[in-house]
């Protein structure tokens, strides 16, 4: 009998038993996890010296020290700490991101236009306006301009979804989307240098063995608190027996966490269909990450969104700058990224040519400057926060309340959450503050 099961291994279940742990030394934890490898989405591989984080860029940063230092301790001053130098590609210009604090790289009267229907957006904006969705959020925050060229074409490339049918939730999470100051939009189409989203203006990232360190860190620690790890164990059923929880009809629990998909976790514990019904509603994309190595070094860039329906993948990074361990020397590496609705079927091999293709089209990489490539599929890349996803996400999430079982992170909670997010949200769970 344990006094807590953590369902899922991952960023989230890894976090809530440090967390718990730390403050209750006497709780008896077990961590479950049906892969051999744990991680989750923040895994790395390294192949022939290339380091390559297989879920795609991921970098350390946070507008809440208290949270940041946490996660920093994790690598044991193993990190590199980076000025942001990322970009957004439209047309042919790259314009620092965010777009509106790098209008200055535009050509005149492209700047005069975005100012100018910024402006408009602004000015036209009740105090108590209340976008419907995402398409009126954009619109109403940043204008036609900004809009129309880069942040409509982006998240329907992200997200594979009529921005109509999306939700608002998610982009009012502090430190998720940058909010335009206008004075600093003003000076940017003046010719003035200014910082957006300045939380992640600066970040970090782990010096040795990709980002998966980071996990490593937490997991080592939790380890020696006494934390017991079970993976490669495949859950078949969650049932209530007096008092108690009972796992495959095996393994017993005072207390069960769950960072396991939402829509997974109801179908172990012989949920009502009505829920089982609604658990089917909850949307997500997969998500396609290729690495690419590369016989030339990278240009001063960390990562560039790509917001043109013509080109497959919608942001590349230059993972070999995030550490200069990343890669052999002369040598440097990308991240290519694309997602996939849940319902659409891909030919692997086929996409990857397509990106390969894309790359080169856009003059980042010539042919003969591929070493080699690889990629990974995952089926949970990115919750997708529709209107009608989220009416199901709040009818399964209250009934698995109910039921007396706690959800955590970004697919327990079935919300687009950051590491630092997701730490933020359990310790608040927990009723503790950093």
């Amino acid at each position: 009998m344990f006094s807590i099961v953590i369902l899922g291994g991952g960023w989230a279940g890894l976090v809530y038993a440090l967390e718990l742990r730390q403050r209750f030394p006497g709780t008896d934890v077990l961590v479950i996890d049906k892969l051999t490898r744990l991680g989750g989405l923040l895994r790395s591989e390294i192949v022939n010296g290339f380091t390559f984080d297989i879920g795609g860029s991921h970098v350390i940063f946070s507008s809440n020290r208290e949270i940041l230092s946490k996660m920093l301790n994790f690598l044991n001053n193993g990190f590199v700490k980076h000025e942001r130098r990322s970009f957004i590609r439209i047309g042919n210009a790259l314009v620092l991101y965010p777009l509106e604090n790098g209008l200055y790289a535009l050509p005149l009267e492209d700047r005069v236009e975005a100012l100018i229907t910024f402006l408009e957006a602004q000015i036209s904006r009740m105090a108590d306006w209340k976008p419907r969705n995402l398409n009126e959020w954009i619109h109403g925050f940043f204008g036609k301009w900004i809009a129309e060229k880069y942040l409509v074409p982006y998240n329907r490339k992200v997200w594979k979804r009529d921005l109509g049918e999306i939700d608002v939730d998610w982009v009012y999470t502090p430190g998720r989307l940058p909010i335009p100051n206008w004075r600093d939009v003003v000076k940017s189409a003046m010719g003035i240098i200014t910082i957006g989203y300045s939380e992640q203006a600066v970040f970090y990232y782990p010096s040795i063995g990709g980002i998966q360190s980071l996990y490593n860190g937490i997991a080592r620690e939790i380890q020696s608190l006494g934390v017991k790890f079970l993976s490669g164990y495949v859950i078949e059923s969650i049932r209530r027996v007096g008092d108690e929880w009972v796992i495959n009809g095996k393994i017993k629990a005072r207390s069960i966490v769950s960072s396991i998909p939402l829509n997974e976790l109801v179908t172990y514990m012989d949920a009502p269909e009505s829920v089982i019904r609604s658990s089917r509603r909850l949307d997500y994309n997969r998500v396609f990450v290729i690495g690419v190595a590369l016989n030339k070094p990278a240009p001063n860039q960390h990562w560039v969104y790509v917001p043109s329906d013509d080109v497959v993948f919608h942001r590349y990074a230059w993972i070999s700058n995030y550490s200069p361990h990343n890669a052999p020397r002369g040598r440097s590496s990308l991240l290519l990224e694309i997602t996939i609705p849940r319902w659409e079927t891909v030919n692997e091999e086929d996409l990857m040519n397509k990106a390969l293709r894309d790359l080169v089209r856009l003059g980042v990489v010539n042919e003969g400057d591929v070493l080699f490539t690889k990629y990974w599929l995952h089926e949970y890349g990115y919750p997708v926060h529709t209107i009608e996803s989220n009416r199901a996400r709040d009818e399964v999430i209250s009934w698995v309340k109910e039921q007396g079982i706690t959800l955590i992170g970004r697919w327990g909670c079935w919300r687009y959450w950051n590491t630092d997010k997701i730490y933020e949200d359990i310790i608040k769970r927990m009723s503790l503050k950093p």
